[in-house]
């Protein structure tokens, strides 16, 4: 999304919108690892999925569906309806390794040689439509971004969608690759990699705790930007999918495993395209700012 159709007007300023922040999931899995992922991706204690119900879904499916139920495991959900809770997905380059595996059986195959699960399981939408489906929801869903700048448009989206009477709560899925694979047209890829799932799961108004907002600045900021109000040494991490590497999605992730939702003293902030500024920051800490 560009500037020129940004949903918001170039000279606003101050806050557009906000939603409360209750509990989030982070999920980070190798190549090597996925396979027991795409069989439990909710663990001995998760929610019980349909049998081999990921048996065919792209690798940004799994992480992110697992990252939900990671998430739903949260204290702060327990008790928790999800019936008309609604998904929103935003995956970055979703079914890259499936669709080149897909071009070389054609070239060696034909169409014989194709499965026709491809399309409905590497589309912008099938991150989404797989975790509604799979955990029985009957809220919206849908994929936004599909490109680089999928963190941006994700969160734009969702602010918008989350401020609404009939939806008790959205999960924002946020997967991508890192770093991004180079495919080897057999499924796997020719780099190391691993691949990072993170959800978030927002409920319309701001109560006491973790708040996701959106500001529209005066001044336009540098694109794709991402910032914390504290050094960098309190994001480290032990996670080999985590640690190297700066993208504004593994930014997040650090930022979430730095402590459970609601605990964070720093905010984490990231620079829209167009101009805004998304901010997850705890209330408290928010109010306190204002008033210095």
């Amino acid at each position: 999304m560009s500037a020129s159709n940004s949903p918001f007007p170039a000279d606003s300023s101050g806050v557009t919108a906000a939603c409360s922040l209750a509990a989030a999931g982070v999920v980070v899995a190798t190549l090597a690892e996925l396979p027991a992922l795409r069989d439990r991706p909710g663990g001995p204690a998760g929610r019980p999925m349909p049998s081999r119900f990921l048996r065919h879904s792209d690798e940004q499916t799994v992480v992110g569906l697992a990252a939900v139920l990671r998430a739903m495991d949260d204290s702060a959900l327990h008790g928790e309806c999800y019936d008309d809770w609604g998904v929103v997905a935003a995956p970055v380059f979703p079914g890259r390794l499936g669709g080149a595996a897909t071009f070389t059986k054609f070239c060696e195959g034909g169409t014989a040689a194709i499965s026709p699960h491809i399309i409905p399981q590497n589309s912008l939408h099938s991150v989404a439509g797989a975790i509604s489906v799979g955990l029985g929801m009957h809220g919206p869903n849908f994929g936004i971004g599909g490109g680089r700048e999928a963190l941006a448009e994700g969160l734009t989206v969702a602010l918008s969608l989350v401020d609404h009477a009939n939806l008790p709560g959205l999960w924002l899925v946020l997967t991508q690759w890192t770093p991004e694979p180079v495919p080897d047209g057999r499924g796997s890829t020719l780099t190391e990699t691993a691949c990072l799932g993170i959800a978030l799961a927002l409920r319309m108004g701001v109560e006491r705790g973790t708040v996701l907002r959106i500001t529209l600045p005066g001044r336009k900021p540098a694109i794709g930007t991402t910032a914390c109000d504290s050094s960098r040494d309190a994001f480290q991490t032990t996670d080999p999918g985590l640690a190297g590497g700066h993208e504004p999605l593994a930014e997040l992730a650090r930022w979430l495993a730095a402590g459970p939702v609601g605990r964070q003293s720093a905010a984490w902030s990231f620079a829209l395209p167009w101009g805004g500024q998304v901010k997850l920051v705890q209330e408290q800490y928010h109010q306190q700012a204002k008033a210095a």
